[in-house]
């Protein structure tokens, strides 16, 4: 069992070095590929660079060092797309800061080829997100077909058990499930089918079945004892073991994490609690806000402007508290869309409310007036997605008789979001539209990922250019 144990775990070693050389000569590629279509096309994007196997170098040993701080994850047997697609960015990000930093040592800044390194790791970005779905699509069918398996057992016939014997029994994972181990009945046919024996006929199994890779299995508080006895024999027995808990604390997705080596249960998943994916979801908001305030919106503030100041009377923008993350207020900004008036604060707009007038009615239903609500984005008080702010009068009166409606205000709110774009725009009349409202929310929170962010990106604004209106008013 040592041979075997130590054979898959060099093997696990060597598909994990193999990926990462396909990396680096996909780097050298990339290097060499952008370099003469510089040459061809512009040799002032070099700015002098005129030596590829010093380039190549150079992006090669970046891509290691930002590697070494993340390495790849495509060869984990469960992994989301959206996770690879993550930790594709931060490499990139990280080489692009490596390259940067090391060729102000190597050149003079003046000299500083920025379009080509910009074009570089743009490149080496997309053709990585290709290898990547390869590889991926490589690996599942190669553990399909039985190869690169691990051999495991199950201990217990929980529901949690009963759980993990059903995505283990996907094909692409590459798990092959040699027995389970459990007294009393068990109502799932393909789980009972290959039970071997109880807990106790453990041990004889393994002694006579060498090509055990891990152990799956829960044991109530008072067989504890029985617990560390089969731990210690997996340990000299270079077995992995994970106890799995039948404990179902909370409904929902729960976040497991430890405390000074204490274990601890989180009430719900937040994704945006982890450092890389708030740093990615905060870069994006600053690149995209800075692009679109320094480019188009000068032009919509001018003519937006001319505008209202020709329909109605006041200010251009208008200004209200609203609730953020963590309950904090910040000021949100919006083109003014209503005659100024004293209830702005308090009435919900409807859809034939006197108070607007109709250039501003036309700016709601297109989401115009939205549009400063960038600078929010860019100030760090909002995101481009998230959960919309309510005004403090509204977070009030729902956060008594709604369930869970602060949970919302545990992400930043944004521009538009997964609510928004699921049907939930705009004025609520009923209590059920805002409770939906809220249910999407959380669900975003829960289930964030930067493809998710994209495809509500592309979402809202399919909906404004397809005539999507809702309860917009």
């Amino acid at each position: 069992m040592h041979i075997i144990s130590t054979y898959m775990l060099d093997k696990d070693k060597i598909l994990v070095l193999e990926i990462l050389i396909a990396d680096i000569l996909l780097m050298s590629a990339t290097v060499a590929l952008t370099y003469s279509g510089s040459l061809y096309f512009n040799p002032l994007w070099m700015n002098g660079f005129k030596n590829l196997p010093k380039l190549i170098l150079l992006y090669d040993t970046c891509l290691l060092a930002s590697n070494a701080l993340y390495p790849s994850v495509i060869h984990n047997r469960m992994i989301r797309i959206e996770a690879v697609i993550r930790r594709t960015i931060v490499v990139c990000l990280l080489t692009l800061m490596h390259v940067t930093f090391f060729t102000g040592f190597l050149e003079a800044s003046t000299h500083f080829p920025r379009t080509y390194t910009l074009t570089t790791i743009g490149v080496y970005f997309v053709l990585c997100l290709g290898e990547r779905f390869i590889l991926s699509k490589l690996l599942k069918s190669v553990r399909r077909k039985k190869h690169d398996i691990k051999n495991i057992l199950l201990i217990g016939n929980e529901k949690s058990l009963l759980d993990l014997f059903s995505t283990f029994s996907i094909p692409h994972y590459g798990y092959v499930i040699k027995g389970t181990f459990y007294d009393g009945n068990c109502d799932n046919f393909d789980y009972n089918r290959l039970r071997v024996g109880s807990p106790n006929d453990i041990y004889s199994y393994l002694a006579t079945h060498d090509d055990i890779n891990e152990i799956y299995g829960f044991f109530p508080p008072e067989e504890f004892d029985r617990l560390n006895m089969l731990v210690k024999y997996c340990d000299n027995h270079l077995v992995r073991f994970y106890y799995v808990p039948s404990l179902n604390v909370f409904s929902g997705n729960q976040s497991f994490s430890s405390v000074e080596g204490t274990p601890v249960i989180a009430r719900r998943e937040e994704p945006l609690a982890n450092p890389t994916n708030k740093f990615i979801k905060r870069m994006f908001d600053l690149i995209v806000s800075s692009i679109f305030l320094v480019t188009i919106f000068p032009w919509v503030l001018l003519i937006v402007g001319i505008i209202i100041k020709i329909k109605s009377p006041g200010p251009v923008f208008f200004k209200q508290d609203r609730t953020g993350i963590d309950g904090k207020v910040f000021k949100c900004i919006k083109f003014r869309t209503m005659k100024v008036n004293d209830q702005a604060d308090k009435v919900q707009a409807t859809e034939n409310d006197p108070r607007k007038y109709p250039f501003g009615d036309f700016m709601r239903k297109t989401n115009i007036d939205e549009l400063p609500q960038f600078v929010n984005v860019f100030m760090g008080d909002m995101s481009i997605v998230g959960p919309r702010p309510h005004m403090l009068k509204h977070t009030e009166e729902y956060s008594r008789i709604i369930n869970k409606f602060m949970v919302r205000h545990l992400a930043k709110p944004g521009i538009t979001g997964l609510a928004q774009v699921s049907g939930f725009r705009g004025e609520t009349r009923y209590i059920d539209q805002m409770e939906g409202r809220v249910k999407k929310d959380i669900e975003y929170i829960e289930n964030w990922t930067f493809l998710l962010d994209l495809k509500i990106i592309v979402k809202t604004v399919t909906n404004v250019f397809g005539g999507e209106k809702g309860n917009a008013y």
